[in-house]
């Protein structure tokens, strides 16, 4: 008999032994050889033969029921139940390499930093290591020193002001109005110091610099087009025409192209940056001005924000060299900006709302190398923004019912690896409560620092080392190497099979055998008490023999 169909016993029985065991109704199947009155007394013996083999084959079949419990005591009247993992919510596919969760709830922000009315847009400068926060209700800029994380300086603006860039050559940032104005803004005095109308002039709101051309991309949504400007000189240089109400853009290091988010055609518009020229299209994205690039993977990570009952949002991943869809990640809430984690590798959305329109407060953490959600870090009412430090590794999200600016802790990767299992291999682990399992040699924990238990699922006859214990992620990636060897010591055990189970193929043999003899011994039994059939007596007086 195969482990499958061992397996596929086990669970019969499980589910149906309550009726043997408790003359809740006749068996599934007929045993031809067996009367109805002798099922009466083969059913007690039945009943041991099945409890019997369930605690024979219960082992080979939890091995492939990673982190179940099952019940024995569900025979006459006890419960049957599953037990999954603890303090974690899992998400498990099949088909896939491991089993995810959102949460834990104890990621907290650090002290978060007030700014002016609905921060909307953040940009970081890296030149100079601030953080420049538009702020759409007070029509200002916040600068906020990221060393003290600190407003250092505030600069009044004219109404309307949402996007913001920076150029990483300069310093300087640019930003644009709710009507017709681009400005710029000097990195060293914090002050504007020009401005410039495009040749639409309507609204412009600049997403995007391409470093290797200078050039910055200012999107003008009600006008349909893209003006291109040279930052060094600050000079209109083209303006091309692109898809249906322009809301988003990012910049593709790999192939220096720049990706327009049409929110009106949900479509991708593809820019090249040595023509600056539409050269292509990306048709069928569920769109929204939250884009970004993972240098991990080489794909694009465009957000949604829809809003309504009959609306769904989600992450569309494309690959920029093929300029085609890879795949689509669901999420809960509309977004309202993405950003890419050099440090640890993940891409953060912001949760701007639901689809009822109202506002909400959290963080969606991505991992590109798997494209599921691996974690959501809580922060205030309606984030907006977000940004990364390259310099102390923060991120920052403009919560815009709250006026502030959170700072996430910083996450890094906890990344247990094993050898000594075969290819394919179903095997996992958990830190803090949280399981994760793999069919590949790899697993990854989103931690931030601290120290942490961990355990190593069981795999049958297989022995992992170390098993548990705990493990240290101290500002940066933490590696965990977990050797697994075979648990009889590298032999074979009963019958040639692995570990135990030979052992638990005896038993069955045992069990089968004493049930066999225990029928037997009933029908011989019965059989001999048999009467014989009654005779007519001869009449009185005479001698039944004949004259």
């Amino acid at each position: 008999m195969s482990v499958k169909r061992r397996i596929s016993w086990w669970w019969w029985a499980h589910d149906n032994r309550s009726d043997f065991c408790c003359g809740n109704g006749s068996p599934s199947f007929s045993l031809s050889c067996i009367g109805v009155r002798q099922w009466q007394f083969v059913r007690p013996l039945v009943c041991v033969l099945v409890i019997v083999l369930s605690a024979c084959l219960l082992p080979l079949g939890t091995a492939h029921h990673r982190n179940s419990i099952s019940d024995p005591g569900a025979c006459c009247g006890g419960s049957n139940e599953v037990v999954s993992g603890t303090h974690a919510s899992v998400w498990t596919d099949a088909s896939s390499s491991g089993i995810w969760h959102v949460g834990p709830d104890d990621y907290q922000t650090n002290e978060p930093v007030p700014v002016g009315d609905y921060p909307y847009g953040l940009a970081y400068d890296p030149v100079n290591q601030e953080l420049y926060v538009t702020n759409f209700g007070s029509n200002d800029i916040s600068i906020i020193n990221t060393t003290s994380n600190s407003v250092v300086s505030t600069i009044p603006m004219p109404y309307g002001i949402e996007q913001i860039v920076a150029d990483s050559t300069t310093g300087n940032v640019f930003v644009g109005d709710a009507t017709s104005t681009i400005f710029e803004i000097s990195g060293f005095s914090d002050k504007v110091v020009a401005n410039i109308t495009p040749v639409q002039g309507d609204a412009p709101q600049v997403d995007a610099y391409d470093p290797a051309n200078g050039d910055l991309y200012a999107l003008e949504i009600f006008s349909n087009v893209v003006s291109v400007i040279n930052a060094s000189q600050f000079a209109l240089v083209s303006t091309i025409g692109v898809g249906t109400a322009p809301n988003g853009a990012v910049y593709d290091p790999a192939n220096g192209n720049i990706y327009v988010v049409n929110e009106g055609s949900s479509n991708l518009s593809t820019i090249s940056g040595e023509t600056n020229r539409v050269v292509g299209q990306v048709s069928k994205v569920n769109p929204g001005p939250g884009a970004t690039y993972a240098t991990s993977s080489g794909d694009l990570y465009i957000c949604s924000n829809a809003a309504g009952d009959d609306r769904y949002n989600n992450v569309t991943v494309v690959n920029g060299s093929l300029n085609k869809i890879v795949t689509s990640i669901s999420i809960d809430s509309g977004c309202g900006g993405a950003v890419y984690d050099s440090l640890n590798g993940y891409v953060y959305v912001t949760d701007r709302m639901n689809t009822r329109g109202q506002d909400i407060s959290n963080v969606t953490i991505i991992d590109p190398s798997t494209n599921r959600i691996v974690l959501t870090q809580p922060v205030q009412l309606g984030p907006i923004g977000i940004a990364y430090d390259s310099a102390n590794h923060n991120l920052y999200v403009a919560d815009s019912d709250t006026n502030n600016i959170s700072i996430l802790p910083q996450i890094y990767r906890l990344t247990l690896h094993e050898t000594g299992l075969p290819a394919g291999t179903n095997w996992s682990a958990t830190v803090e409560g949280t399981t994760f399992s793999s069919t590949t040699p790899s697993i990854t924990f989103p931690e931030a620092n601290g120290t942490f238990g961990f355990t190593i699922g069981n795999v049958a006859s297989r022995s992992a080392s170390p098993s548990s214990g705990t493990v240290t992620v101290a500002n940066g990636p933490q590696m965990l190497n977990v050797t697994f060897s075979n648990s009889t010591g590298g032999g074979s055990g009963l019958f040639g099979l692995p570990g135990a189970t030979g052992y638990y193929v005896l038993g069955g043999f045992v069990a089968l055998f004493v049930a066999a003899v225990a029928v037997f011994i009933v029908l011989t039994r019965r059989k001999r008490r048999a009467k014989p059939s009654p005779t007519t007596p001869p009449p009185e007086g005479a001698s039944g023999q004949d004259r």
